[in-house]
Order: structure tokens, then C-alpha cells, then sequence
């Protein structure tokens, strides 16, 4: 057994995995985090006892034996996974188009013979190093206003000319028909809550409620984390959270905010056609996408659980809008759809850094700061924030994989 100790600094999907990953070879692993267990994968949770993910989370692999599939395996049952979306480019919940968008889509418009003849002129020069010259390029400028432009601009808070072309270029998919929204890749979704999956992960973990304020180094090395109450030693440390918590003077870039508006209520009809559980609103209204959540195995026959999803910043006035706001906009949602039913409850839970932002002149900063922890040997960086990739948990779960198994094998060679 190894004697050799770890401090991971965040407890969300990708600290817990990591942690497992080590308290299986044997590693004394201790987790700083600031608030709780599970980060973007904690539930909503209602005073009832009912709960929902704070957005979709699906888990989806491109292969059988993906690491991610066989982590939470071990932890739960997973359930085959089939969903459809639509996105609702008129704004009307009785108006219903394909996502991803398709080709299919371009007949439900009155100039259909338009859209398809750009279609056609587009596909063949899929290229451009912004996001609106890269779609434009394989959609045709009708498809890209109707369809993206609006809706890339409210997800980001940026003009889409901002964003940069190649981040996309594996996110954009241009499909003949209607499709799974997961396309050819495996979807799944486990019958236990996450927080409860990653909380069992960390069991054989110390856990400490404190965040990360700084590192003490010595030369090349980290020798402890700083919190407001203290430091944290140990022989190697992951880090999963912003690198400006950790180093002085952090370059100036920023990610984008979420706040997750929790809804539960009893509807008379269904929101979403049969097979359909979340759509996007391109044009209108403030939030990107609505999700309802009959799919997961704790679903209750006699109310509905939704989530409405508000990107912005938080210094935008509507990060600081209060619970009673968003009801209010959540009923003039309903009265505006013709949605028959009563709102029980609203919850509303804050993502201050949800996504990392697509911007080249943020990206570059964030690579300033964050060179400077890579010049640390006993430090690793992994996850959505600390790395500043728009990835998802498969992918998280991958590189928690690879980290552990770079650890085992850098501290073998040195035992």
C-alpha cells in the first residue's frame, strides 16, 4: 500500500471521480470544496422530497466500454436512454421543428424553396474561423438566422462573429431528418440521483467544506493548498476549480453563468410531443431551454417537474432577479402557451460558471493564468472549469481516468 497523499480542490463530477479513482490504488485522498458534493450534477430538490437534474444530464458514450460507463456502473444502474428535442424557432410550444436542426426543417417555412437552394449551395463549403462564418457556411444565411444566430447569442452573451469557428466544428450537426438527440452514441441514465452516486464515490475520502484561496510552492512544487481557515498539505494535488483561485494576479477572463429555474407543477397536457422531453428557444424569451423530466425513474404521475434554463453574466441585472421574478416569468410562459396548470413551486439555483466562454481573447487568458499552474509537477488540472473546455461528463470521466493512471505511474517510477 502506498503511504503518499492527495488533495483534490473541488468536489464535483470530476474531483470525485479522480478521488475514486485513487482511494482504489490506495492513495489517502482528502477533497476541499466550497459548498457540496456533486457541483453542476446536484439536484434541484423541491420541498416535497421530489428532485430534478439542474438541466439534463444524460450520460452518453461513443463506445461499450467507455471509462464513464463503467464508473457509474459500479454505482448504480443505468437505463437505455432514447430522447428526442425539438427547438421552437417561431417561439410557439404547437410549432415543433428538429434538433439538431435538419434539412427536414427548412419545408416548414414558406419560402422552403429558398432555404434548400442555399442549403444546397452550402454544404460543400463547410468552413470559417467564427461561428456565424461556420454554420452560415454549412446551413445558408436563412437557415443560420432563423435557426443559431439568436440563440448563440443568448447562450453566450456574445455576438456569434466573437466565438470562434473550430470550437464548434464537432457540435454542429446538419442531419437529413429528425434524430436521436445523441445521434449513433449510446445514451443512458442512471436510476439513482448524483449527488448520492458521487457522495458514495468519496466515502473512503476526507472531505473538507473550504475553498481554495491560493498554493504555497516551493520551487517547481506545490506544498499546500490555502483556504480562508487554514492550508492543506499533501504530496500531490488536483485541481478542478478556476485557476484564478490559485495564483496571484489571474488574466482577466470569463465564464458564462447559469441560473436553473426549478419549476414543479401539475399540467393537464403534455408540454413536449410523445418521445420529447427538452426544447430550445432560439428567438424568444430569455432562457435557452426548457426540460421536462418524466424521463428519469423518480418521476411522480401526479405533478410535473420542469427547468427553464437563463444564461447570462454575473454582473447582468439578471443574475441578481430574485425567485419571485422568475415565477412570474414561468406563468407568463404558461398563460402565453396556452399551458393549462398550477405552479406548486419554484427553485432557483445559480451556476456561476457553467460554461467556459468560446472566445478567443478569453481562451488566451485563461492560458496565461493557467500556464502558470502547469509549471507545478505535483499538480493536475481536469474538469469543465479548471481546463476551460466545454466537455461533457464522459469526457471528464476519461481524463479523470488518465490523470489517475499519470499519477500511478509518475509516483511508481519514484517508489
Amino acid at each position: 500500500m502506498t503511504n503518499r497523499t492527495v488533495t483534490v480542490i473541488g468536489g464535483g463530477v470530476a474531483g470525485c471521480s479522480v478521488a475514486y479513482l485513487l482511494t482504489e490504488s490506495d492513495y489517502d485522498v482528502q477533497i476541499l470544496e466550497k459548498n457540496e458534493i456533486g457541483g453542476m450534477l446536484s439536484e434541484i430538490e423541491f420541498s416535497d422530497g421530489s428532485h430534478c437534474d439542474s438541466a439534463p444530464h444524460v450520460l452518453f458514450f461513443d463506445r461499450s466500454d467507455a471509462p464513464a460507463k463503467r464508473l457509474f456502473s459500479e454505482f448504480t444502474d443505468l437505463d437505455p436512454f432514447d430522447p428526442y428535442s425539438k427547438t421552437y424557432p417561431t417561439g410557439r410550444l404547437s410549432d415543433p421543428h428538429d434538433y439538431p436542426v435538419s434539412r427536414r426543417n427548412a419545408e416548414r417555412w414558406d419560402d422552403s424553396a429558398t432555404l434548400k437552394r442555399e442549403i444546397d449551395d452550402a454544404r460543400s463549403t463547410a468552413d470559417g474561423n467564427t461561428f456565424d462564418e461556420f454554420v452560415t457556411a454549412q446551413v445558408g444565411p436563412k437557415m443560420y438566422q432563423r435557426y443559431f444566430k439568436s440563440y448563440t447569442a443568448k447562450q453566450w452573451g456574445v455576438s456569434p462573429s466573437e466565438i470562434v469557428g473550430d470550437w464548434f466544428d464537432y457540435k454542429i450537426e446538419f442531419v437529413e431528418d429528425e434524430t436521436p438527440f445523441f445521434a449513433d452514441n449510446e445514451a443512458y441514465y442512471p436510476r439513482r440521483k448524483y449527488s448520492d452516486i458521487l457522495t458514495e464515490m468519496v466515502e473512503d475520502c476526507s472531505v473538507v467544506y473550504q475553498g481554495a484561496t491560493g498554493l504555497q510552492t516551493t520551487g517547481t512544487s506545490v506544498t499546500a493548498v490555502e483556504t480562508v481557515d487554514g492550508c492543506f498539505k499533501s504530496d500531490i494535488f488536483v485541481n478542478t476549480v478556476d485557476p484564478a483561485y490559485l495564483v496571484s494576479e489571474p488574466e482577466s477572463y470569463r465564464y458564462r453563468s447559469m441560473i436553473i429555474v426549478g419549476v414543479r407543477t401539475t399540467l393537464d397536457d403534455d408540454v413536449f410531443p410523445s418521445g420529447v422531453w427538452w426544447g430550445y428557444f432560439p428567438n424568444d424569451y430569455e432562457f435557452t431551454r426548457l426540460t421536462e423530466y418524466s424521463f428519469t425513474p423518480w418521476s411522480f404521475d401526479s405533478q410535473t417537474l420542469l427547468t427553464f434554463e437563463y444564461p447570462c453574466f454575473t454582473d447582468e441585472q439578471l443574475w441578481q432577479r430574485d425567485q419571485a421574478w422568475f415565477a412570474d416569468r414561468v406563468r407568463r410562459f404558461f398563460t402565453e402557451q396556452g399551458v393549462e396548470g398550477e405552479i406548486k413551486e419554484v427553485v432557483i439555483r445559480r451556476l456561476p460558471r457553467a460554461y467556459p466562454l468560446p472566445v478567443e481573447a478569453d481562451i488566451e487568458a485563461f492560458h496565461q493564468t493557467n500556464d502558470r499552474l502547469t509549471q507545478l509537477e505535483n499538480l493536475y488540472n481536469v474538469g469543465r472549469v479548471a481546463t476551460y473546455e466545454y466537455v461533457w461528463v464522459k469526457d471528464i470521466v476519461e481524463a479523470a481516468h488518465g490523470i489517475a493512471n499519470r499519477i500511478d505511474s509518475e509516483l511508481g517510477d519514484e517508489m
